[in-house]
């Protein structure tokens, strides 16, 4: 997996559980989250972990298997990780 993927993961699932393409975002998740913290866990072979913080207005939950949940609903097979 490219270290960048759960960063753009996250991204994506944001935006669409706002209706909208990755692109038209308008927030930097930089200033919520520290993307390599992310990239480290996302990078993780072994282990189990969850991490859930604030994107915005959205409740952003990410687990070890890639699963990513925004509001608490799961955004797709298409988030953070797939090996």
């Amino acid at each position: 997996m490219a270290t960048d993927d759960i960063v753009v993961g996250v991204i994506g699932a944001v935006a669409k559980s706002d209706g909208l393409n990755p692109s038209e975002v308008d927030f930097v998740l930089a200033e919520y989250m520290d993307p390599e913290v992310l990239e480290t866990l996302g990078d993780m072979e072994d282990g189990v972990w969850e991490l859930t913080f604030r994107v915005s207005d959205h409740q952003v939950r990410i687990t070890h298997d890639g699963a990513i949940f925004v509001n608490g609903v799961k955004q797709g097979a298409d988030t953070a990780r797939q090996k």
